[in-house]
């Protein structure tokens, strides 16, 4: 594969999944991420379940990175880091408010213009929330995700994923790339300070909803799986299980009737337009359940696809990671890890000329790459054996 972020360099001070999952996807474009952690390592690394002592969430969110493992209080350590931080083009973090600052690090003590300097915060790094913590359940329930998920009379619900993580996660990797697109990063040597909230992500990735609020001044309904803004568009009971069907036009409707053998409700007015579907929706669906109930998923899906209207399964894990289409566009990775031996991992959604942009290293031990990283910096071996023996370094 073409890597076309090859020669650039990314220091990431990350911990859990924000700030890790940002240097994964540059790393996977090629970029050479080396991953500040403590000597404890990443908290990421505590998370079960295991292969033997490593992590299976650490492995998902770390591929592709060199990992330093480092005491910052150590004597001589202050020094090293603002070395390795200005040797960078990109500096991505979410550690905890003013924890950069502290280390001598934050983007106004580095005096150097070049460097695009990533902040993925909780709610901001200023404002009245900058210093208050927060992980994705909070962010969730702070922006308003959670009191639109599910159906109408269910508790607060929250999404299967840390979504606020990915999200933010993502948009901040694309950040980076406008940074440097625009000229930052040694070769344009204009710096760029880049600012992700968690929580900010979220409320923009709600942008269908928000539209709803600021267009009718209030809370929108909660629709369960059903689309509140297109019909019929949800999840559908079938004679062995469910299927979700997802009609997005006027003649997407007309095929679906057709499909289903409901030609009598092509050009019934209640079911005429977009919006006369949503505002009949229950009736409508009351039709739509007797017919898809008659007969097994696979029948309708088979029917509805050769539609051309959009369906599709309800599918578990173990069917998701073996459906051929994954396996196609290499979503099931096999890599071998230094420690956990030859596992699966999930792949890249990127491809570049027709190939999955993938790091060609697995995530690494904590401290794998201390040593060299020291040394590559001009670190006299002296000091690093003294470092190690007194618990400095890890590696």
């Amino acid at each position: 594969m073409t890597s076309p972020l090859q020669g650039l360099r990314v220091v990431e001070f990350g911990n859990l999944v924000a700030a890790p999952y940002c240097g994964m996807l540059l790393a996977d474009l090629g970029a050479e991420v080396i991953k500040v952690e403590p000597t404890t390592g990443d908290l990421a690394r505590e998370i079960p379940p295991f292969y033997g002592e490593a992590s299976a969430f650490f492995i998902a969110v770390n591929r592709g990175k060199r990992s330093a493992a480092l005491d910052p209080k150590a004597d001589g350590m202050e020094e090293v880091l603002r070395k390795l931080a200005l040797s960078a083009d990109v500096i991505v973090n979410n550690l905890r408010w003013g924890a950069m600052d502290r280390m001598g690090l934050g983007y106004a003590g580095l005096a150097d213009s070049h460097l695009v300097y990533a902040v993925l915060s909780a709610f901001g790094s200023s404002g009245p929330d900058a210093q208050r913590p927060g992980i994705d359940l909070i962010f969730q329930g702070e922006s308003g995700m959670m009191s639109l998920a599910g159906a109408e009379g269910d508790p607060p619900q929250k999404t299967a994923t840390t979504i606020a993580d990915f999200v933010a996660g993502t948009n901040a990797a694309l950040a980076v790339l406008a940074a440097i697109a625009g000229g930052g990063g040694r070769g344009g040597g204009r710096g760029s300070l880049v600012e992700v909230s968690l929580r900010d992500s979220l409320i923009a990735v709600q942008a269908g909803w928000n539209a709803q609020f600021f267009a009718h001044g209030s809370q929108p309904r909660r629709t369960g799986t059903a689309s509140p803004v297109t019909g019929p568009n949800q999840t559908y009971r079938t004679a062995d299980g469910h299927l979700n069907v997802a009609v997005v036009s006027d003649r997407h409707f007309v095929e679906t009737c057709r499909a289903l053998g409901l030609d009598e409700l092509i050009g019934d007015p209640r079911f005429a337009t977009n919006a006369t579907r949503v505002a009949n929706r229950a009736e409508l669906n009351g039709k739509l359940e007797a017919v898809l109930g008659m007969h097994p998923t696979a029948h309708w899906l088979a029917r509805l696809t050769e539609a051309g209207v959009p369906a599709g399964r309800i599918l578990d894990l173990p069917s998701v990671f073996t459906d051929p289409q994954v396996i196609h566009n290499e979503m099931v990775v096999t890599t071998e890890h230094p420690g956990a031996g030859s596992i699966r991992t999930q792949g890249s959604p990127l491809r570049i000329d027709g190939h999955s942009a993938r790091a060609g290293r697995p995530a690494p031990l904590l401290g794998q790459h201390t040593r060299s990283v020291l040394e590559e910096l001009g670190v006299p071996s002296h000091r690093i054996d003294h470092w190690a023996d007194m618990g400095a370094i890890v590696g």
